[in-house]
C-alpha cells in the first residue's frame, strides 16, 4: 500500500498560511464547524497531524483564525468600497451595499464561511465572554453607514434599516449560491429595491400643515 502523499515542508509562515487556507476549503465544504477535524484539515494539506498541532493547539483556535482572517477582508472590502464613494452617505451605503453582493458571489465559499456555517458563533469558535466576534467590525461597518445615511429625526431607526438591509443582501447573495438555477432579477435592481427603506429614512419627515 502506497503511503500518503506528505507536501515537501516549508517554513512554518508558510505552513501555517497552507493550513488556514484548507481548514477555510473545508469549512467552506462541510458548512459545520463540528464537521471539520484537525487531522481532516492535515490529511487535506498533505501534512502530519502534529504539524498543523505546532501551529494551532486544537480546532477551535485555528478556526477562530480563519473566521477572523476572512472577517477582516470583507470588512476591508466594505469599507474601501465606501471610501472610494466619496463622502455623501447614500453613496458610501450604496458602494458598501454593492461591495457587500459582489464578494459573497465571486467567492461564495468564503461568504459560506462567514454567513452559513453552523456552530460558528461565540460558543463554536471557543470564544471568550468578553470578546467580541470577529464579524462584529464588519456589521458596526454597515450599522455606522446607515445611521450616516438616516436624518437625524429617525435616527433610532438605523438599527432596524440596517438589519432589513443586511438580510436583503444576504438573501441576494444566499439564494443565488443555493438556487443558482432562478430566474432571479440583476442583483444592482435588488440592491437598489433593498435601500428604499433607507433612502426613505434620509429625508426628514413633512412637517403637518397648519391650519388655516
Amino acid at each position: 500500500m502506497t503511503a500518503p502523499h506528505r507536501r515537501r515542508r516549508g517554513t512554518g509562515h508558510e505552513l501555517r498560511d497552507l493550513v488556514v487556507s484548507v481548514a477555510t476549503d473545508l469549512l467552506a465544504q462541510l458548512g459545520d464547524v463540528d464537521a471539520v477535524t484537525m487531522r481532516s484539515v492535515a490529511t487535506a494539506a498533505g501534512v502530519t497531524a502534529p504539524s498543523v498541532y505546532r501551529h494551532f493547539p486544537d480546532k477551535q483556535a485555528l478556526l477562530r483564525v480563519v473566521v477572523a482572517e476572512r472577517f477582516a477582508a470583507f470588512t476591508d472590502e466594505l469599507r474601501t468600497a465606501a471610501d472610494s464613494a466619496g463622502e455623501v452617505p447614500l453613496l458610501r451605503l450604496e458602494a458598501m451595499s454593492r461591495a457587500y453582493v459582489r464578494s459573497g458571489l465571486h467567492r461564495p465559499g468564503h461568504y459560506r464561511v462567514l454567513f452559513s456555517a453552523a456552530n460558528a458563533g461565540a460558543a463554536g469558535l471557543g470564544l471568550d465572554p468578553d470578546t467580541e466576534h470577529p464579524g462584529a467590525a464588519s456589521h458596526r461597518a454597515l450599522l455606522d453607514a446607515v445611521a450616516a445615511c438616516v436624518h437625524a429625526e429617525r435616527r433610532d431607526a438605523a438599527p432596524m434599516l440596517a438589519t432589513e438591509l443586511w438580510a436583503s443582501l444576504h438573501g441576494i447573495v444566499d439564494l443565488r449560491i443555493t438556487k443558482p438555477d432562478m430566474p432571479w432579477p440583476d442583483p444592482d435592481a435588488l440592491i437598489d429595491a433593498a435601500l428604499t427603506a433607507v433612502r426613505a429614512a434620509a429625508a426628514p419627515r413633512p412637517r403637518p400643515q397648519e391650519a388655516p
